[in-house]
């Protein structure tokens, strides 16, 4: 367990949490993919990959003669492509190639380009009415400080619903000459009006002290609700993860 200091409304509160620090180092988590909307994706062209259904998983349609394998069990589904062994070194695929999955009745068309990179866990979200009623039906009857600490609880352990619209991002922010403030990842909550930002904060200097105050600008959010920042202190090239909650407008 772990206190996590979070400014909501201008307070600072201390929510203890359970910290889920122990990354997959072979597994690359991947954004959400809509249905019926032609996506690009890259996929591990050596490891076995994933994509996660937020319902069950009812067919794969792709092309075995572009060298891919796959099979489907409840709501997963697993890809992997043929590796030729040529005698004195092994050929990987790089034929992008479409991938249709039907998952939960809805069509997910995806362009799968085939890269060396590790195992892909790719999740497919709800068609957006789905999306809402999960939504509110998690959030239901949850005052606005629990739904806060709630969506930080869930960024903590990676453990995110199948019905947040998850998107990575790379967008760095200057706030700190100390600092390099990266905004990697955008969590929204369609339907209940709530967008969480993933920072990666990496240390410029000997020794940095982060303040939760200094997310409170514009530059991050207009409505800013809380900030928690899971290490206060770094040293040199050290990173940390640094969450901020906002209230949008709802869809």
């Amino acid at each position: 367990m772990n206190c996590v200091e979070i400014t909501l409304n201008g307070y600072k509160i201390t929510a203890v949490v359970a910290l889920s620090l122990i990354w997959a180092t072979n597994v690359q988590a991947a954004g959400s993919v809509p249905p019926e909307v032609p996506t690009p994706i890259e996929l591990s062209n050596h490891d076995i990959n994933r994509i996660v259904c937020p319902g069950a998983m009812n067919d794969l349609i792709f092309s075995k003669e572009k060298g891919m394998i796959g099979h489907f069990s409840g709501n997963n589904a697993f890809i992997k492509f043929k590796v030729e062994d040529a005698g004195d070194e092994y050929i990987y695929a790089d034929t992008a190639s479409e991938l249709f999955a039907v998952c939960n009745g809805a069509v997910y068309t995806l362009i799968v380009t085939p890269t060396d990179i590790p195992s892909v866990t790719l999740r497919l979200s709800s068609p957006m009415g789905n999306r809402l009623k999960k939504n509110i039906a998690h959030y239901k009857n949850l005052p606005l400080e629990k739904q806060v600490l709630q969506i930080i609880e869930e960024a903590y352990n990676h453990a995110y619903p199948s019905s947040y619209w998850v998107t990575t991002t790379n967008n760095r922010i200057a706030l700190s000459p100390d600092a390099e403030i990266t905004c990697i990842k955008n969590v929204d909550v369609d339907g209940v009006g709530l967008r969480l930002k993933q920072y990666l904060v990496k240390a410029l200097s000997p020794r940095i002290e982060l303040d939760e105050k200094l997310f409170l600008t514009p530059a991050v959010g207009s409505s800013i609700l809380a900030v928690a920042v899971e290490n206060h202190n770094l040293v040199l090239n050290a990173t940390t993860r640094v969450f901020v909650v906002e209230k949008k407008e709802r869809k």
